[in-house]
């Protein structure tokens, strides 16, 4: 306890000057960072930076930033005073041969990533960045694209047009069910699909009951739940393979509980997968729980046959392996196409790019700055009037 000519404990709230700052670092035998969150770690960098001789500990809490790097120091839980009263113990305690090991590790470190350092790996990942967008970048479908894209198709014996639904052919609605197909469109899919040179395969995230209803009495291929379900014109629906939806009772009352918790958002259930969907919610509330639900989810499904996919403004639960690209591989062995027309507009269509020759035409809708496919278009507007053009 202090006494009228001595106190253990001083309290300075406030800043000092560089060299005097520097000199109480020096001078301590301890020094103790016990912050409940920081992110800056310049305290404890600075003490190590200031140990010329090398003596001295640094006490440092887990929940700083510098305690994935400064291992060399003792390492304690803020919140527990025991653990607290014991790394002071074994401080003041610590052998000097100890101390100095320790320390210039630390110093090793602090030394090697100093400032410059940082911001020189910072940088270099912003321009690796930069370099990545530019390889996955896409060109617009300009008028010179177009005229070749008609060429190839006029030119062309067999032609295969892959085509999403939502966001591609249909703009979004807050209510899926309100979707639905307007008379232009069927008109359209219609002339297109009853040209013998022509197959064209809707291949979409929809579940195979609407899709039948909407389109069904239309000559055109289905691919139902992004690949689950398979139809040819004039033909019965059938499974991509054998698959399980044992597992839906289990994550439905986790969907359940993410709907309870975000207003406007509600569950589809499909055969073979649960989609949550969150277009309806406040965007800002909407996004923060998908993505918490996305890495709840990828925590739960890891290690087993099930995937989360993340759509536009929704995420899908699903079995693993069944993917639109797997899905159109099927049609692009067995037609054996000139000329392959693939359009979407989300994340789940990337398979669809990815499965495609290099030669065919792929195109990306909403102007993504990164996709694999060749070509972006702003919206499903300018899709209608690309397919008008191949009438």
């Amino acid at each position: 306890h202090s006494s009228m000519s001595w106190s253990p404990i001083h309290y300075f709230y406030r800043s000092f000057p560089f060299e005097e700052l520097a000199a109480l670092y020096r001078l301590a035998d301890v020094a103790l960072v016990t912050p409940v969150r920081d992110g800056m770690n310049l305290v404890a960098k600075e003490f190590v930076a200031s140990k010329a001789g090398q003596r001295g500990v640094l006490i440092l809490s887990e929940r700083a930033g510098a305690a994935h790097e400064l291992s060399d120091a003792l390492i304690i839980n803020p919140t527990d005073l025991n653990q607290l009263v014991e790394a002071l113990h074994e401080g003041l305690l610590m052998p000097e041969e100890e101390q100095l090991t320790r320390m210039a590790n630390m110093q090793a470190l602090v030394q090697q990533y100093d400032v410059f350092a940082w911001t020189k790996l910072f940088m270099d990942r912003l321009a690796y960045s930069k370099i990545k967008q530019h390889t996955l970048a896409t060109n617009t479908l300009d008028e010179a694209v177009m005229a070749e894209l008609l060429r190839d198709y006029h030119a062309a014996a067999r032609r295969l047009l892959l085509l999403d639904y939502d966001g591609t052919l249909v703009g979004f609605r807050a209510n899926p069910q309100q979707a639905a197909p307007d008379a232009e469109l069927r008109e359209l899919l219609r002339a297109l699909s009853d040209n013998p040179q022509n197959r064209v395969v809707i291949i979409s995230g929809r579940d195979r009951g609407t899709l039948e209803k909407w389109l069904g009495d239309l000559p055109l291929d289905f691919v139902a739940e992004h690949g689950v379900w398979l139809r040819r014109a004039g033909e019965e629906w059938r499974l991509f393979q054998e698959l399980r939806a044992d597992w839906k009772r289990e994550l439905r009352p986790m969907l359940e509980l993410y709907v309870r918790r975000t207003a406007g958002s509600f569950i589809e259930e499909k055969d073979y997968s649960l989609v949550w969907h969150y277009r309806r919610a406040d965007a800002d509330l909407g996004a923060m729980r998908a993505r918490d639900l996305m890495s709840h989810l990828t925590f739960i499904t890891s290690n087993t046959d099930l995937q989360v996919l993340e759509g536009n403004k929704i995420i899908e639960i699903k079995n693993t392996g069944i993917n639109k690209g797997a899905a159109a591989s099927r049609w692009l062995s067995s037609e054996q196409p000139d000329f392959i027309l693939a359009v979407g507009d989300d994340r789940t269509d990337e398979d669809t790019f990815g499965a495609m020759p290099p030669e065919a035409y792929t195109v990306k809708v909403g102007g993504a700055p990164r996709s694999r496919a060749r070509y972006s278009s702003p919206s499903s507007a300018e899709i209608r009037q690309l397919l008008r053009s191949l009438l």
